[in-house]
């Protein structure tokens, strides 16, 4: 087949494409809800919403596309969001440097690339020959067994144009299959740690004086108040504190009302009364629940709320019928490994442009990155990581905080599981019941 290749940076000259788009986003398997267009759309203008003041360029975008030369039809996408990001290297929590970079974001974790190698080499060479001005390339969960990490791992041009960081060491990305109960999943754990799961959903149940309640967020109406509470949480949360992450901005709110406008929010949030103690923004489309942002009040950390409304969330979406899979997105941790039914590997991928502008960001990151596996192998040797994590975040190991039988204390992170309704409601969980 003959091919050309073109970069698309303005949202109309997508939308020409959208029937041909959808085409090949439907061939990938699984498809992503990350790479439909309207999605694409939506988060390239909260990028624009966010750039530097001064800044100029595209429309938030970089899509390579590829092209049927003889038919005019298109064939594959690498689709990027371009953004103007701070390179904060740390060691730990603690920032050593901070730097500003143009940074192009692939859409999902994977490209829309057709089979044949040579048409994929074809597209890589278009991103990474693009004229848009970006100076880092970041794919975030590519599968280790992509065709796209192959060629990354070959490609002669990145080898001569960039340097090549993997901020961390494969990973595996969990999700859980929902069965079409909540029963049917529950038989997964083990006899002793449902006890566990019993034992916690009532300790918090007691220790929740107001009445424990769980809000399910699906309508733009309902964004406002919610978005208010989740600040509140996130802004207690070791991420909002350590990290200074936030959910109640502008450019986030006008996200999820795009994204509720079109059917694909699913927020929840646990309270104690009318106080928030933890949240979930997420998405559905299709068969698939996306888990995106969560947090919860450190002061509520003895009661695991994070663990427990994660449950919760669970028996709603089994209720619900519509999705078959949570996917908890990148990065491990133990109650992705508790919860989940499966997982598959995956690596993130940092294409740093060679260019005298980005030698003392990228050596400085180096450096920090060095430094900090050094001393997690430290920690690692006498087994402290895991507390001196904890005290960095300003939680308490749930051993200390929690006065529970010997079952509950070998289950770190367990949690019980509740009833959901579609809006506020009393929330008892099943496994008290």
């Amino acid at each position: 087949m003959q091919y050309e290749t073109q970069i698309l940076c303005r949202k109309a000259e997508l939308t020409e494409l959208a029937h041909a788009w959808e085409r090949c986003r439907r061939r990938r398997a699984p498809r992503q809800l990350h790479h439909r267009l309207e999605h694409i759309a939506i988060e390239a203008e909260e990028m624009t919403r966010t750039r530097s003041p001064g800044s100029t360029g595209n429309e938030g975008m970089m899509v390579a596309a590829l092209f049927n030369r003889d038919l005019g039809t298109l064939v594959g996408a690498a689709p990027f969001l371009v953004q103007d990001w701070t390179w904060r290297c740390r060691l730990g929590y603690v920032s050593m440097g901070a730097f500003p970079v143009r940074r192009a974001v692939l859409c999902g974790t994977d490209w829309l690339a057709p089979d044949d190698p040579a048409e994929q080499e074809a597209l890589l060479q278009a991103v990474l020959s693009a004229e848009v001005p970006y100076q880092m390339l970041f794919i975030e969960g590519l599968p280790v067994d992509s065709d796209l990490l192959r060629l990354l791992r070959t490609s002669p041009l990145v080898r001569r144009e960039f340097w090549v960081d993997t901020p961390a060491e494969v990973t595996p990305r969990r999700l859980v299959d929902l069965p079409g109960n909540f029963d049917a999943y529950l038989e997964k754990f083990s006899g002793r740690t449902r006890r566990t799961l019993k034992y916690k959903a009532k300790r918090l149940t007691r220790a929740m004086t107001n009445g424990m309640r769980l809000q399910r967020i699906t309508r733009k109406e309902e964004l406002p108040r919610f978005l208010e509470q989740a600040g509140i949480v996130a802004a207690r949360s070791w991420q909002g504190r350590c990290l200074g992450q936030s959910v109640d901005g502008q450019a986030m709110r006008c996200k999820l009302e795009a994204f509720a406008e079109r059917g694909w929010l699913r927020g929840y949030l646990l309270l104690n009364g009318d106080a928030p103690v933890a949240f979930v923004i997420g998405m559905l489309d299709e068969s698939t629940y996306y888990y995106e942002r969560v947090g919860y009040d450190p002061a509520w950390a003895a009661y695991h709320p994070g663990s427990v409304l994660l449950l919760m969330i669970l028996e709603d979406l089994c209720a619900d019928g519509v999705p078959r899979t949570l996917d908890f997105g990148y990065g491990d941790s133990e109650y992705k490994r508790l919860f989940s039914t499966r997982s598959y590997d995956e690596l993130t991928v940092r294409l740093v442009r060679k260019s005298a502008a980005m030698v003392v960001p990228y050596v400085t990151h180096t450096a920090c990155s060095s430094g900090a596996a050094l001393i997690r192998k430290g920690l690692d040797r006498f087994a402290l990581r895991e507390k001196v994590r904890r005290f960095l975040r300003g939680v308490r190991a749930p051993e200390a905080q929690v006065e529970a039988p010997s079952a509950a204390c070998d289950e770190a992170e367990t949690a019980p599981r509740g009833e959901a309704a579609s809006t506020a409601h009393a929330a008892t969980p099943q496994a008290v019941r």
